[in-house]
């Protein structure tokens, strides 16, 4: 008896011991349309964004958010939200050109699919989005987030990478 319990355990210690999956995400470049607008600049340029996704449930909605707000920021210019009229926010120029994604086509896809991106961008409030932020439609609910999105860690990334060049070697002697 004594046996089978240490042996029990030593399966319980091994399995625990091992390394789980890293949770994997989906993402394929323009799947579907990206509804992510800029609110503002933050300290140290970080981006002030509202993204809205739909999903099976909020949880995922807002991941899909996060996802599709660090999309946009490589890919497409995120525009200012009209409902606050500009209010001294220009348009976001995206990071990368179509040819640098061809490019690096892996090394995005990788970058995405890993949850790699969740570093660069979170939800301003802990509190879960409720009203107009988060309502049922056909597909699940829709859901609207407040970011901050780490735009020059993303330009950090991408220099890192070698997708883009820095200005670091450009001003020295």
């Amino acid at each position: 008896m004594k046996l089978l319990r240490l042996f029990i355990l030593a399966i319980a210690v091994l399995l625990t011991a091992m390394p789980m999956d890293a949770k994997k995400y989906k993402w394929v470049y323009g799947d579907h349309p990206l509804e992510v607008y800029t609110t503002g600049q933050g300290k140290n340029r970080m981006q002030l964004i509202k993204a809205w996704a739909v999903a099976k449930n909020a949880d995922k909605a807002i991941e899909q958010a996060m996802m599709d707000a660090v999309t946009a920021a490589f890919f497409s210019t995120i525009g200012y939200d009209e409902s606050t009229h500009g209010m001294g926010v220009s348009n976001l120029q995206p990071l990368v050109s179509g040819d640098q994604y061809r490019e690096h086509e892996g090394l995005f896809k990788d970058f995405f699919v890993s949850g790699e991106f969740l570093g660069y961008v979170r939800p301003v409030n802990s509190a879960y989005p409720s009203g107009e932020n988060n309502m049922k439609v056909s597909g699940g609910r829709r859901v609207g987030v407040n970011l901050v999105l780490d735009r020059p860690g993303l330009e950090k990334w991408l220099q890192n990478k070698g997708v883009k060049k820095g200005l670091d070697g450009h001003f020295r002697n």
